[in-house]
């Protein structure tokens, strides 16, 4: 008889403390740092598909969660969102996680994505900087972005100079390898219709949430309204694969507003062969050379 009261008061004192476990695991999930999936080898040897990978939500600031839904499915619906004000902004070289931008511009070739999925990429410029790509090599400000430690690149597929390849972003501003320039929208920026790219207008007007289409002039429509010009509403920032030659980035899709950054990769905490379907073997497939490696 006396001992049930007791049994009963180490139950409760367990459960309250798995709670708090609990709790105190999905906060830090939420605000500091989560785990992410590399899906694909756009930048490898960086990461490589397999690669299990801790992001930090906290330096760029906090963004709240903006679809809720069934993971790994499409089955889910979109909820509003905010942001703290973080520590820094990504600048040239840090390796981000965000959300794939799909607005919808009209030489996007990409089709319907999985919202829940986030996407890990290079940053390669920010607001008000400007991008250029000369024989593979990137420059920005006119200085030469080096290949990172781990990037690839195949001068033996080298586009040349003068090709326009037509799924390029904007149009008309050349192939993979020879790129741009290109001014990257920053907060406040006015884009002239009459003397700025229409797809970089199209792309950055309909990544701020607007419905925007394009008339035989060179003007636009936007939220109905007939229009000359438009103010940036937010930072806008450039992404690549380190793989340069088999990435789908930023040259293709556009850009990436300050509102889809999630945060920066820094450390690989799994690592394992995903060709191998079978859940058991693919134990037998783990790569530790990988493992608690930080991303750089």
């Amino acid at each position: 008889m006396t001992k049930k009261p007791k049994l009963k008061s180490n139950e409760r004192g367990f459960s309250r403390g798995l709670l708090h476990v609990i709790v105190s695991v999905l906060i830090l999930r939420a605000t500091v740092i989560e785990a992410y999936n590399v899906p694909t080898g756009s930048m490898e040897n960086t990461v490589k598909v397999g690669d299990f990978i801790l992001g930090n939500k906290f330096v760029y600031g906090i963004r709240t969660p903006d679809w809720v839904g069934i993971p790994w499915t499409n089955i889910g619906f979109s909820i509003p969102f905010t942001r703290t004000p973080g520590f820094a902004e990504p600048k040239s070289g840090d390796v981000v996680i965000f959300r794939y931008p799909n607005d919808r511009w009209p030489a996007n070739i990409i089709g319907p994505l999985d919202p829940s999925l986030n996407y890990i990429k290079r940053c390669i410029a920010g607001p008000n900087q400007t991008l250029e790509i000369k024989r593979k090599q990137v420059f920005v400000d006119g200085i030469e972005m080096p290949l990172p430690r781990y990037g690839k690149l195949n001068y033996a597929q080298l586009f040349s100079a003068d090709y326009q390849e037509s799924a390029i972003f904007p149009r008309g501003l050349g192939n993979r390898d020879y790129f741009g320039p290109l001014q990257i929208p920053a907060r406040g920026d006015t884009l002239w219709f009459d003397k700025s790219s229409l797809d970089l207008c199209h792309n950055v007007i309909s990544l701020e949430g607007h419905e925007v289409f394009s008339t035989r002039d060179r003007s636009l429509v936007i939220d109905g309204k007939l229009a000359n010009y438009y103010v940036c509403g937010e930072n806008f920032y450039f992404m690549m694969g380190d793989n340069r030659d088999n990435s789908h980035d930023s040259r293709f899709w556009g850009l990436v507003p300050e509102s889809n950054i999630i945060g920066e990769a820094l450390m690989i905490y799994l690592s394992w062969d995903q060709t191998e379907r079978n859940i058991f073997k693919r134990f037998l497939t783990l790569r530790p050379s990988r493992m608690f490696s930080l991303v750089d």
